[in-house]
């Protein structure tokens, strides 16, 4: 009778689990889209022709339909009250990937993890040079929209060192 028991209840818990699935089938829970940091510098092609920057986020929800743009601003008339590209002298962004082939710009992967990557910016306008830069990170996931922001969407606005080589 005992032996009976046991194989009832290892058979229970066999389909407990079946129909639990493994970790790695069942999706994450969805949650707000988040940037941890960006690197302290903004490191300058020699040629001009790029500047680079690291940054840490997370976000859910797939890739189709997020969108990661990251801006670099620098110039006299760049403070804390005044960040636009109006005020710029020189102006590098993400956005040189736009095309026809990917109206979205740069995609990125919203699996629930972690990814630290090193993002390309190019000029938009002007040259950047060693100083002080104000730049913007910001993050849309598939959840958000025009008509729901800032609903899947996260950002680091900060001021980093751009070297020059």
């Amino acid at each position: 009778m005992k032996l009976a028991h046991k194989a009832w209840a290892v058979a229970a818990s066999a389909a407990a689990l079946a129909a639990m699935g493994t970790p790695s089938a069942v999706g994450a829970a969805y949650a707000d889209p988040q940037v941890a940091w960006t690197g302290m510098n903004v490191n300058v092609a020699p040629d001009g022709s790029a500047a680079y920057i690291d940054g840490k986020y997370k976000c859910y929800g797939g890739e189709e339909g997020t969108h990661l743009w990251v801006s670099v601003k620098q110039g006299a008339n760049v403070d804390p009250d005044h960040t636009s590209s109006g005020d710029a002298d020189a102006w590098y962004d993400t956005n040189w990937n736009f095309s026809d082939s990917d109206p979205d710009g740069l995609n990125v992967a919203c699996d629930g993890h972690w990814h630290v990557t090193r993002y390309e910016l190019r000029p938009e306008f002007g040259e950047l040079h060693d100083g002080i830069a104000f730049v913007q990170f910001c993050l849309f996931d598939s959840t958000g929209n025009e008509d729901n922001f800032p609903t899947g969407f996260a950002f680091d606005y900060s001021w980093k060192t751009v070297r020059v080589p």
